[in-house]
């Protein structure tokens, strides 16, 4: 009993003290890892449009009433957005005026697990571009879409509420809103493509006046 009971205490104690080292690395590494995020954030916003001088984050998952307002631009679409979300969206603004708009989306339905990026468009409506925020998909496969840009830029420059994916190479003359998908990768085309256009039904709603 006295060895079982002298075992018990020692791997209290080893527990306790792993938990105690655990905390203190979590707290002296929160605000590094919350600084390099924002910092991604930033550099996000600044790659997909680039005609802003200064961001102003106007909804927000965090706030429960902008959360609520962006379901339901996802839920009142034509498509179905159920494993989609939309995280942010920020006005980019040059000399106070609004130039256009960062959307981050979260897709739920890459091979590997979710895809967060961020997309740009101007406020006329041209699509200018993405910046992946957190990709895991198979390298060589999926996650070209981060590593070639020849995916992403079919989107760049195109005026369409909704983009269609194929899958036999004829994207590049069906019209600009017709994109190919990344060869082997079908899975992660359609999370990258039915995200962007969960951002660009909320880009439409903010067109059309916001929440307001």
């Amino acid at each position: 009993m006295g060895k079982i009971f002298k075992d018990a205490s020692v791997l209290f104690i080893i527990t306790l003290v792993a938990g105690v080292l655990l905390g203190l690395v979590y707290q002296v590494t929160k605000e590094p890892i919350a600084a390099q995020n924002e910092k991604a954030k930033q550099e996000a916003y600044e790659t997909v449009l680039e005609s802003a001088d200064e961001f102003e984050v106007i909804y927000s998952e965090e706030d429960p009433d902008q959360k609520a307002w962006l379901t339901e631009c996802l839920s009142n679409a034509s498509e179905d957005f159920s494993k989609d979300d939309i995280s942010e969206v920020v006005a980019g603004k040059s000399n106070g005026e609004t130039v256009g708009y960062v959307i981050t989306v979260v897709a739920h339905d890459g091979y590997a697990g979710d895809i967060k990026f961020s997309v740009g468009v101007s406020k006329e409506g041209e699509f200018l571009g993405t910046s992946i925020l957190a990709i895991g998909e198979t390298a060589g496969l999926g996650m070209r879409a981060k590593t070639d840009p020849s995916f992403l830029n079919q989107f760049k420059g195109a005026t369409t509420n909704k983009f269609s994916l194929v899958t036999d190479g004829t994207g590049a003359t069906d019209g600009d809103e017709v994109v190919d998908a990344i060869s082997g990768s079908t899975v992660t085309s359609k999370a990258m493509t039915k995200g962007i256009n969960a951002a660009l039904a909320v880009f439409e709603k903010l067109a059309e006046g916001g929440n307001n």
